[in-house]
């Protein structure tokens, strides 16, 4: 695709009333059904931010701010909740919430001081909010506050595990933290679950932390319908009063045993010791 072909994404997209990326999915789906068997027609790759965006000379931002209040108003919060200076780059991605993602100032505050709630002042961060709420049309104050409040329950949901994994105070690697909104938003698994899969976890890694062990945990409890501490070991006692035994009359070693354990543990005590070393 040329340089000027290119850049006519961006006319398009609003001229079609659509997010870039919503343009994107409408050419991959134009692609599929017009060339579905042309191994040669490839779509063209992830759009980048700073691409789609238009590009502003400060001396122009600099006069829409002196003219028009709203704007001043974004920029003076900007400035206080970001607690710098800005670069010439932060005004123009700031300056494309309002002017290209079409954000009332108020909404845009909102945004900024949400990002930096969760101690995100990188512009290019917060850009990659603007994008999702613009595609998620996110663009009044009311649903910005169900937005975020909806966000800020899920990540309440997320602490509650760290907290009973005993990991709440040290930075999560990227897999642990893809784990940790899966079990909390995606499975939702109980609270009450997670000391108990943390000590099977620990026992059966050789006192390794695996996510993926534990995740193997929570996916067969919930297959199971596992809700409750008490509902592992009535599950359990069950799986094993109707698995064949030796002549000597135990249980034979299984898979399943040797992963879910059976060794008679009090579960709701490991789990309630577990919460309180949390």
């Amino acid at each position: 695709m040329a340089a000027n072909e290119y850049m006519k994404i961006i006319d398009i997209a609003k001229t079609l009333e659509l997010t870039p990326a919503d343009l994107k999915r409408a050419y991959d789906f134009w692609v599929a059904t017009e060339n579905p068997s042309s191994a040669r027609v490839e779509p063209p790759t992830e759009i980048a931010a700073e691409q789609v965006r238009p590009t502003y000379k400060i001396d122009d931002i600099t006069t829409a701010i002196e003219r028009d209040k709203s704007l001043n108003f974004l920029y003076k919060h900007a400035q206080v909740l970001l607690g710098k200076t800005l670069s010439a780059t932060d005004i123009q991605i700031l300056y494309s919430f309002y002017d290209y993602y079409e954000f009332p100032a108020e909404v845009a505050v909102m945004m900024l001081t949400y990002a930096v709630g969760r101690e995100k002042r990188n512009m290019r961060y917060i850009e990659k909010i603007a994008i999702d709420w613009a595609e998620k049309g996110i663009l009044t104050v009311d649903d910005a506050e169900h937005h975020i409040k909806k966000l800020e329950q899920r990540a309440k949901r997320e602490n509650k595990i760290r907290q009973a994994l005993g990991i709440a105070d040290r930075k999560l690697t990227q897999t642990e933290e893809q784990f940790i909104r899966s079990w909390a938003n995606d499975m939702k698994v109980p609270l009450e679950l997670v000391p108990v899969a943390y000590e099977r976890m620990i026992n059966g890694t050789g006192g390794k932390f695996s996510c993926a062990y534990m995740n193997r945990i929570f996916e067969n409890w919930l297959k199971a319908g596992i809700k409750t501490v008490e509902q592992i070991a009535a599950h359990e006692a069950e799986y094993k009063s109707s698995r064949p035994t030796t002549s000597g009359g135990t249980v034979k070693p299984s898979k399943f045993n040797n992963f879910a354990g059976t060794s008679g543990v009090d579960y709701s005590e490991a789990a309630k010791q577990k919460m309180n070393r949390s």
